[in-house]
C-alpha cells in the first residue's frame, strides 16, 4: 500500500493503473466475501483506503490546474492553445505546482496553488485567492 507522499509523487498514467488495480482488486475480495472463502477480511478496508488516497490526489490534481487556468494572467496565455497540464505536490512550498506545457513541451505558465486556504462560509465572502504565485513564460 503506498503512502500519500508516494502517490503525490507519482504520474497520472500511474495513478490510474493503481486505482484500477485496486478497483479490480475490490472487487475480487467482495466475490469473495460472498462465496465465504474471504480469509482476511481486513484487507478489504486497505483497499477501501487505497482507492480513496488514489482518488483524492487525483481530485486535488484537478483542483489545483483549474484554480491554475481560472488565474487572469495564465487564461491569457493559454488562450487560443493547445496545452497540457501537469501537477505535483511541493512539501517544500506546501503547494501545488501546475506546470503548463504546448504540445511540443516547450513551458508556457507555471502556477502555484495552496488548496488549504480556509474558505468562508458567508454567502457574500469572496473566494480566497488560491494561487499564491505564477510566472508566465
Amino acid at each position: 500500500m503506498a503512502s500519500i507522499v508516494e502517490l503525490n509523487q507519482m504520474s497520472n498514467d500511474k495513478l490510474e493503473k493503481t486505482l484500477e488495480e485496486a478497483r479490480e482488486e475490490m472487487f475480487n475480495l467482495r466475490f469473495q466475501i460472498a462465496s465465504a472463502r474471504l480469509e482476511n477480511t481486513a484487507r478489504l478496508r486497505q483497499v477501501r483506503r487505497q482507492v480513496a488516497r488514489v482518488e483524492t490526489v487525483l481530485h486535488q490534481r484537478q483542483l489545483a490546474t483549474d484554480a491554475a487556468v481560472a488565474e487572469p494572467t495564465i487564461a491569457e496565455r493559454l488562450n487560443g492553445q493547445e496545452w497540457q497540464a501537469n501537477a505535483r505536490y511541493v512539501y517544500e512550498d506546501s503547494a501545488w505546482q501546475v506546470e503548463f506545457n504546448d504540445k511540443g513541451g516547450k513551458k508556457l505558465a507555471t502556477a502555484w496553488v495552496n488548496l488549504n486556504k480556509a474558505q468562508s462560509k458567508k454567502k457574500d465572502a469572496k473566494a480566497p485567492q488560491l494561487v499564491v504565485r505564477h510566472e508566465v513564460r
